[in-house]
């Protein structure tokens, strides 16, 4: 079986706009004076200095059977996995996070300043799930040449019926420990700012 690829620093464009939205300001509605939007423009940029964008990820080939989905000899049981991959032949398991840094500067904030402790909770969440639109386009690229490309939807575990016991398989499979990702008893990732997705490769 193929190994995971590692990608240990990740540069991607600012999601601005996602941000914002994460702090609840919708464009046409919510009013923002310009004092506040230097103040939150300000904090974003500050954030940014704490985050640290990793991922990891693998293409393996899938099989189908009364059990479930068999992944890099996992056996995943969910209706819902099985309905994303109905149509692929192999998947793509993947894995971002925004680092240790960043959780520990919003801990810190907290105690001091709860305002730029939230703006950076939302630069951290949009940052690290950004990655993930990075993963996509870094594996399409290549997967266009063989006329296919990833399914546009993706799921994580949690989710439904994806088991979140799953996430111990993916954790091991990708083996996220070499980029600083730590998993609990219950099953939840450390740092924070760090998930899974699972997306089927699919024939255009």
């Amino acid at each position: 079986m193929k190994k995971p690829l590692f990608f240990n620093s990740i540069t991607i464009n600012l999601p601005k706009t996602r941000i914002y939205k994460r702090l609840g300001y919708r464009n046409g509605f919510t009013k923002v004076s310009k004092k506040k939007q230097r103040e939150i423009d300000k904090y974003i940029c500050d954030a940014l200095f704490f985050v640290e964008l990793k991922a990891a990820a693998i293409i393996t080939k899938i099989s189908k059977g009364a059990k479930g989905i068999s992944m890099g000899g996992e056996v995943f049981s969910s209706n819902l996995l099985s309905s994303l991959l109905k149509n692929s032949n192999e998947a793509l398991i993947c894995a971002a996070t925004a680092g240790n840094k960043i959780m520990d500067e919003i801990k810190e904030c907290e105690q001091l300043d709860l305002t730029r402790a939230v703006i950076f909770d939302a630069v951290a969440s949009e940052m690290a799930d950004s990655v993930f639109d990075w993963i996509t386009d870094y594996f399409n690229r290549d997967l266009l040449k063989k006329r296919q490309c990833l399914t546009k939807k993706r799921i994580s575990c949690g989710y439904y019926d994806f088991s979140i016991k799953d996430q111990k398989k993916i954790y091991d499979l990708l083996k996220l420990k070499k980029i600083g990702i730590n998993i609990t008893k219950s099953y939840m990732l450390l740092p924070e700012k760090s998930a899974t997705a699972v997306l089927g490769v699919i024939d255009l």
